[in-house]
Formats: structure tokens, C-alpha cells, sequence
């Protein structure tokens, strides 16, 4: 026991909870560099998913209020959900793995686990669950905007918002049930240490469990086939959405009647302003979404490559805060739409301030016609 005590006695609070924590447990220690970051993935989780939750409820109550009977209504409601969801998911798992708060609650009730392991399955599964049907949505969402772009006459009798409701509901299901498949195989047992007084939980997946293969199939569909396929989608459907959009612009002009200038250069201007809109909305979202997707994809494929970078392997601590960091890549890319609509949407912009006081506008409105003068 003396030993233990002169092991810890120079640690943090949050360091000595964490070690205390996996004593007994065949895991690898954390070190000095996890303890100093872990702070900081967690504030800056919490930071950054407060704004997108907030964001994202607003997202669905303006396209609510704007109605279902355009397409891309019905697929923005949904993926705010699914950010939202994405965002929930994440804070908790940020909780549970970067904070003391859950390890503390743990050791008050004298019992001990790994809470990073347990965090993966109570926040960390979940949160990838959501991330894989934001992606899913974003591929959607961009094949829909190439097809009205393409097509723009014949699409709209075929992409009904029914069938659109129908289509994001089937994606909901594909994206959120293989979240099932790790909980399938898992094994949990608790042992009760009467010399520490203190009962332990382990979790862990049982070789000759049958069941424990769904796990690889949950970590090969959300690892693999998933984000390759709606990276793959999102790619081609925007760049042809850009080509398409410029080959559009360009048919308008040299099709511009000279006696019906104005009218014509009014109409002109007026579908080319709504086609940008539309390309700048799409191509920020699609960029946001492969820029965070990416780097998230690859720590998978390592973490299988090498069985030491993991929860429980030798580079335990590398491995915890690239997925805190590339946690919060995927919060940021979830939380970002309330901005993008802002920026890029007339009528979510006027909306939006619809649902503002109205003398918190007339405020406003005033503070900005001041600066401006200034």
C-alpha cells in the first residue's frame, strides 16, 4: 500500500483518479501529456457543442417554419437532427473520457472501470452513429442539388418531399442501427475487491462469443463503407454541381434576347444570385464534411493496422487525444450549418431575425446603421 501512495503522490487530481481507476486492469497508463491536453479537449467540446446545439435548434424550428414543400427544407430539418444528435453524443463522451467529473462520481461510489473504455460505448459509438448519418445526409444533399441543377423540370415530379421524407428516414435507419452491433457481443462483468472494498466493471468482448463478429461489422461499416461512400459522393455530386452551375450561366448569356435586355438581364441576375446561394451553401458544407471526415477515417484504419493504438494498446494516450481532437473536428463540422445558412440564405437570414424580439431587431438595426455611418 505504501508503494501505491508514493506512486500517486505527485500527481494531479485527475491524474491520480485516472490511474486509481485502472488499477487492477490490464490497459496501459496514461501519460503526462494526456492529463495537460485532456482539459482542453473537453472545454473546448463543451464551447463548441453548446453553440451548435443552440444552432441546430434553431436550424429546425426556421425550416420548420418555412415548410416542407421544397426538397431541401425536409433534408436540412433532418440533418440539424442529426447534428444535434452528433453534438449530444460528443459532450458526453468528452464527459465521460476528458473530465474528472464521471471518475470522481465513480470513486465517490466505489466503483472502479475504465471510463475512456466505457465512454467509447456510452458516448463514443453513439456520437460515430450520428456522424455517419450527417454524412449520409450531406451526400444526400448534394445529389439532390446535382439533380435539380441537371434535371431541374424532371426531378421535382420524381424527388417529391414524400418520397425525400421516405428517403431520409430509410438513411436515419442505415446510419443509426449498426450502433447496435458493438453492444451485441459485449461482455460485462463486475468483481467486488474486498481488501480495496470497491467493485470493478469490465468490459470486454468474448472471442468465442459468435455475436462479438458484429462488432467488426459496425466498426467496418462506420470505419470504412460509410465515409468513403458519402466522401466519394459528396466530391463528385459538388464539383459537378460547380461545372453544371457555370455551363448554366454561360447558356443564359448567349441566350439573352437584345430587346428584352432588362428584363432579360433581371432574370438573369436574379436565377444566377440563387445559384449562388445554392453552390455556396453546398460546397461549404460538402468541404466541411471532408475536412473533418478525413482525418477521423484514418485514425480507424490505424487503429485496425495496429492493434497498440487503441484504448487498451501501448499508444493508449496518442490514441485518446487524436480522438478527442478529431472529436471536435466532427462537433465543429456539425455545429457550423447555423452559420452557413446565415451567410447564404435570404430567406432563413429574414426568418430567422422573425424570431428575434422585435426590439432586440430594432436594436440591432440601429447599432448597425450607426457603425455604418461611422
Amino acid at each position: 500500500m505504501a508503494a501505491e501512495n508514493n506512486d500517486t503522490s505527485g500527481l494531479g487530481e485527475n491524474e491520480a483518479i485516472f490511474n486509481q481507476i485502472s488499477v487492477g486492469q490490464t490497459i496501459q497508463p496514461f501519460d503526462e501529456i494526456f492529463y495537460r491536453v485532456s482539459p482542453i479537449i473537453w472545454s473546448t467540446t463543451v464551447l463548441i457543442g453548446a453553440f451548435g446545439i443552440i444552432g441546430n435548434i434553431l436550424n429546425l424550428i426556421v425550416f420548420v417554419k418555412l415548410g416542407f414543400s421544397e426538397t431541401i427544407h425536409v433534408s436540412y430539418a433532418a440533418l440539424a437532427i442529426s447534428d444535434a444528435g452528433c453534438v449530444v453524443t460528443a459532450v458526453w463522451f468528452g464527459l465521460a473520457c476528458y473530465s474528472a467529473v464521471l471518475s470522481s462520481e465513480l470513486a465517490r461510489r466505489r466503483l472502479h472501470t475504465d471510463v475512456c473504455q466505457l465512454g467509447i460505448f456510452i458516448g463514443g459509438w453513439p456520437h460515430m452513429a450520428f456522424g455517419r448519418t450527417t454524412a449520409l445526409l450531406t451526400a444526400w444533399i448534394s445529389m439532390e442539388r446535382c439533380l435539380c441543377v441537371t434535371f431541374p423540370t424532371r426531378v421535382r415530379l420524381i424527388v417529391t418531399p414524400k418520397v425525400t421524407k421516405i428517403l431520409i428516414t430509410a438513411i436515419f435507419v442505415i446510419g443509426l442501427f449498426p450502433v447496435v452491433f458493438p453492444y451485441v457481443g459485449l461482455s460485462i462483468e463486475t468483481t467486488y475487491d474486498s481488501r480495496r472494498n470497491l467493485t470493478e466493471l469490465f468490459l470486454y468482448y468474448n472471442a468465442e462469443n459468435e455475436l462479438s463478429a458484429l462488432n467488426d461489422l459496425g466498426f467496418l461499416l462506420y470505419g470504412a463503407i460509410y465515409p468513403i461512400t458519402s466522401w466519394i459522393t459528396v466530391s463528385v455530386c459538388t464539383a459537378f454541381l460547380v461545372v453544371q452551375l457555370k455551363r448554366s450561366s454561360r447558356w443564359r448569356k448567349s441566350n439573352t434576347s437584345g430587346n428584352n435586355l432588362p428584363t432579360e438581364l433581371g432574370r438573369l441576375r436574379s436565377a444566377e444570385r440563387r445559384e449562388r446561394r445554392v453552390t455556396k451553401t453546398v460546397v461549404i458544407i460538402a468541404s466541411v464534411f471532408i475536412i473533418s471526415s478525413l482525418p477521423f477515417s484514418a485514425s480507424l484504419v490505424a487503429s485496425v493496422v495496429d492493434r497498440n493504438y487503441s484504448v487498451k494498446g501501448h499508444y493508449r494516450s496518442v490514441f485518446m487525444i487524436n480522438t478527442g481532437l478529431l472529436t471536435i473536428f466532427g462537433v465543429a463540422n456539425s455545429s457550423i450549418n447555423f452559420i452557413v445558412y446565415a451567410l447564404t440564405g435570404s430567406r432563413f437570414k429574414s426568418t430567422l431575425v422573425g424570431l428575434l424580439p422585435t426590439k432586440w431587431v430594432q436594436h440591432c438595426r440601429k447599432t448597425s446603421a450607426a457603425l455604418s455611418k461611422n
